[in-house]
């Protein structure tokens, strides 16, 4: 009965491991996949308004306002897109950094976010170093 007992907890271990590993390959697809639509919708926002634009310029004057102001709701709606992705994938990453805990901001994909972290961690050297120096100088004073 004993080997019943502690063979359950580690295939709780094993299961809950493969089951936050599944987590984090489909966080790392669902991010991908917003990357791909993140270019797909920039590669949108110049090639649609752009073809309103040509149409703009090629038409009568009398349907030259329905061409600008499908230009302008293209752009409008292209943004609106590439806005709503990028929320979700933050959102996303937000709790995917709150399930993994600390070990998910280093591998943030916003380089801002990374520089920071590494700016900071220097800063805590430098000022650690100076510590010790004061110290060590401070202690060579009294002898």
């Amino acid at each position: 009965m004993s080997k019943n007992v502690n063979e359950q907890p580690l295939s709780d271990d094993k299961r809950l491991r493969e089951m936050y590993d599944k987590l984090v390959g489909y966080e790392k697809t669902i991010h991908e996949q917003n990357q791909r639509r993140i270019k797909i919708g920039l590669r949108c926002i110049y090639i649609i308004p752009l073809f309103f634009l040509v149409l703009l310029m090629i038409v009568p004057d009398s349907s030259k306002i329905i061409f600008l102001v499908l230009w302008i709701v293209s752009l409008f709606a292209i943004a609106v897109y590439l806005i709503g992705v990028e929320y979700v994938d933050y959102k996303l990453q937000e709790k995917m950094d709150e399930i993994s805990g600390s070990d998910a901001q280093r591998q943030s994909v916003s380089p801002v976010v990374q520089m920071d972290d590494m700016v900071q961690e220097i800063a805590e050297k430098v000022e650690q170093r100076l510590d010790m120096m004061q110290q060590s100088t401070g202690e060579d004073a009294e002898q």
